[in-house]
């Protein structure tokens, strides 16, 4: 029995030391593709862009990192075509909640356990925001005039009904007491598209990240009536309300995440994990955060799919309560 069992111990080890080696010996044999599953401008797109070009000038990749737009079908052009990749380390998608919410409401079969999550990067809260020459001057004024008539204003989302921009102020509006059932929204496929509507008065009002619209707002052609924060951010916001400094009890976010098509191993998800890691910890991406009004959310994939699963029942819940949500 005991050279039984030393066999056995030597078959194990002979077996963990070849997993541990193939654990480290993987990496990416050619041009590296991150999806934007939006237009160019926006949120998403910029940190696809923002994410290839620290990978590719600090070399964290050993070949070259690029960025390819599928916008459509709110954001499941994107994910469809990642998923025709499966088992591909080379593929990955900038993940929104678009791949938690479109299943929610019916738009994909699918939801995010249907990828390989790689990393949460970072929260990111949004602006209600208006021509500078609008008649609203308040995010209150905002809410006691949807009180009284829900439908008098038209709202600018990207990239779908359900998803983060949506329900980030729907979740505040609500709040405030309007029945966000009867709102007026208008789908975009993405944050500078619906920044260039409101600036051509197609729409009243957007809901989207403030780095999608600080320079209108430098300009003086935006205002910003409040923002979806727990507290006041930095810089050009830092006098901008929040929902809570209007007395509407209620913040909310959206966030960027990193997710590979289905089917990666082990050994490709570690590759990953140590990339984004590097990458997280370099100072040209701290900038971006500043620069851009995110808040740093890192986190690697174990937790990052520890989040997307608790964020998928929060979803649920919310789109259930307004009507929108088709699952069970």
């Amino acid at each position: 029995m005991s050279g039984i069992r030393g066999l056995l111990m030597v078959l194990g080890a002979v077996i963990a030391a070849q997993s541990g080696a193939a654990l480290a010996q993987w990496k990416p044999e050619r041009a590296v593709e991150i999806i934007a599953p939006s237009g160019p401008g926006g949120t998403t797109d910029r940190t696809a862009r923002v994410v290839a070009a620290i990978l590719n000038k600090y070399k964290l990749v050993d070949v070259p990192v690029n960025v390819v737009n599928k916008p459509g079908g709110s954001g499941t052009i994107g994910l469809t075509y990642l998923n025709q990749h499966p088992g591909d380390g080379h593929y990955m998608i900038v993940a929104t909640t678009g791949s938690i919410s479109n299943n929610i409401i019916g738009l994909i079969p699918y939801n995010h356990t249907a990828f390989s999550p790689l990393a949460m990067l970072f929260e990111e809260y949004l602006a209600v925001t208006v021509r500078a020459d609008s008649p609203i001057k308040s995010g209150r004024d905002l809410v006691e005039m949807l009180k009284k008539n829900p439908q008098s204003a038209s709202f600018g989302i990207s990239t779908s009904l359900g998803g983060a921009n949506h329900t980030t102020l729907l979740t505040c509006l609500r709040a405030g007491g309007v029945d966000i059932r009867k709102l007026r929204a208008v789908v975009f496929p993405g944050g500078a598209a619906t920044t260039t509507a409101v600036l051509g008065g197609h729409v009243d009002v957007v809901n989207t990240g403030l780095g999608n619209m600080i320079g209108q707002m430098r300009d003086g052609k935006l205002r910003v009536l409040a923002i979806s924060s727990p507290k006041r951010m930095w810089g050009d916001f830092a006098n901008v309300p929040t929902w809570r400094d209007q007395g509407v009890a209620a913040d909310s976010s959206s966030w960027r995440g990193m997710m590979g098509p289905r089917g990666l191993t082990a050994a490709q998800v570690a590759y990953w994990d140590k990339v984004f890691a590097a990458m997280a910890a370099t100072e040209e991406w701290k900038k971006e955060l500043e620069e851009n009004f995110w808040v740093n959310g890192y986190a690697n994939a174990r937790d990052a799919k520890r989040r997307l699963d608790e964020e998928f029942e929060e979803y649920k819940a919310v789109l259930t309560e307004i009507g929108l949500a088709k699952l069970k």
